[in-house]
């Protein structure tokens, strides 16, 4: 019998490519690395090169970066897709369906890269936000993801503090909006106040639903209203056809519920959804498209969702991933191992040892199989369970017949159908 191949997944949660021996992927090690963390300065006379002004004309960012990587100036050997990659933050494998697949689209991608390689305005074939033009000279050596995701947070609140600005005037519902996208993007629950500037911790302070604490840190009473400030903000741009605020990062279970409570009433933007859990350029993307819709409550949807996710291994590797850490309360790297072997098929428990972690693991994920809240989370649940528990456990195969009988989704009964007999979901077609 020829072996199953398996995959290997970075402590962050990326896939790694098959030829990675490093056992990282290349933003985490990147950080290793003694290379420069930005591009390198370039002449003037540089972009004169053929295939470059080629790439420019064709109006492709993918072959833009592959023709800059290439380019003789660059020596005998040419800047590989890893470095390149981590300039920005994503894998190889990202960088390489950008390169060789359709042209990027999204204006907020295209600011990105052309800050990233310095490409000179008037080459570029789109207009640059004005936020980027405002980017100084001298903070070449700063962290482009962090200044475009900020970016990003613009676009979510309409509102982003700018230095050279120190009065303009901004409301409390404002502040609280940009506490709450900041709270989300670094999965914290509280923010220094050195990272806030004085106008938006002015309006914080007086906010009837945040508090300073004694170490100078704001955060909100009720921590769920990070999330729902969040979610509508992320919704406003699904409703608008936008997806890049989706993309930023892999939105939590909370926030999707919000979105989808709101997308149910809304018929563009499911269409949207729908569009990007099928075809989105990045898997984040894709996974909380999916998410979003399996929450909805439709069985049409749900279905629409596991077949997705089912079918786009690492939108799967990522949707088993955050079940597993919220329903067996894992930190992130363990749901990731877990999941990871999950999604191989093999057999090898991560938890821990002993009958009673299993136990415990297999009666959580049997109430996950009720979550009438999430189509794809019980799906997730299934495979867990398929993997990690012995198919003979007869209080997972009464949990699977009871589940069965209130199952409004067909490929969940396939699913449960799958686990009953022994198998795993993912050998279903």
């Amino acid at each position: 019998m020829t072996p199953t191949r398996r995959n290997r997944y970075c402590r962050c949660g990326a896939r790694l490519a098959r030829d990675n021996t490093g056992g990282r992927c290349s933003p985490c090690a990147s950080h290793g690395r003694q290379h420069p963390g930005v591009a390198p300065e370039i002449p003037a006379d540089f972009w004169n090169e053929v295939v470059l002004d080629q790439a420019l004309q064709d109006r492709h960012m993918g072959r833009v970066i592959r023709a800059w990587r290439t380019h003789p100036y660059h020596g005998r050997q040419p800047i590989s897709q890893d470095q390149a990659a981590s300039w920005v933050g994503m894998s190889q494998a990202q960088l390489s369906r950008i390169e060789n697949g359709p042209p990027v689209v999204h204006l907020d991608r295209l600011a990105q890269w052309s800050a990233v390689l310095h490409i000179p305005e008037d080459r570029l074939w789109f207009a640059l936000p004005a936020a980027s033009r405002k980017l100084d000279e001298k903070e070449g050596t700063v962290n482009r993801r962090q200044f475009f995701a900020s970016t990003a947070a613009t676009a979510a609140s309409g509102f982003l503090h700018d230095s050279s600005m120190p009065g303009q005037p901004i409301g409390d519902h404002e502040a609280a909006e940009w506490l709450a996208w900041h709270l989300w993007q670094n999965r914290k629950d509280e923010l220094h106040s050195s990272q806030i500037s004085q106008p938006v911790a002015h309006r914080l302070n007086t906010h009837p639903h945040v508090v300073r604490t004694a170490g100078g840190a704001y955060r909100f009473t009720d921590p769920a209203l990070t999330d729902v400030l969040v979610a509508h903000r992320v919704f406003g741009d699904i409703a608008q056809g936008s997806g890049h605020l989706l993309a930023t990062a892999q939105t939590s279970h909370a926030t999707d519920l919000t979105i989808s409570a709101l997308a149910a009433e809304n018929e563009g933007a499911r269409r949207g959804l729908t569009a990007w859990m099928r075809s989105g350029a990045t898997a984040v993307l894709r996974v909380n498209s999916a998410g979003i819709l399996a929450k909805i409550g439709a069985a049409d949807l749900g279905d629409a969702a596991i077949s997705a996710i089912r079918s786009d291994q690492d939108a799967r590797h990522l949707y088993v991933t955050a079940v597993a850490s919220r329903v067996l309360e894992l930190p992130w790297g363990r749901a990731v191992e877990l999941s990871g072997a999950a999604n191989t098929q093999a057999a090898v428990w991560r938890l821990g040892e002993g009958d009673d972690t299993k136990a415990w693991a297999s009666r959580r994920l049997a109430d996950e199989l009720t979550n009438n809240r999430d189509a794809a989370a019980r799906w997730c649940s299934a495979v867990l369970l398929a993997n990690f528990v012995d198919a003979k456990d007869t209080g997972m195969r009464s949990a699977l017949m009871s589940a069965v009988k209130n199952e409004p989704c067909r490929e969940n009964l396939r699913a449960y159908a799958a686990v009953l007999a022994g198998a795993t979901p993912l050998t279903i077609g």
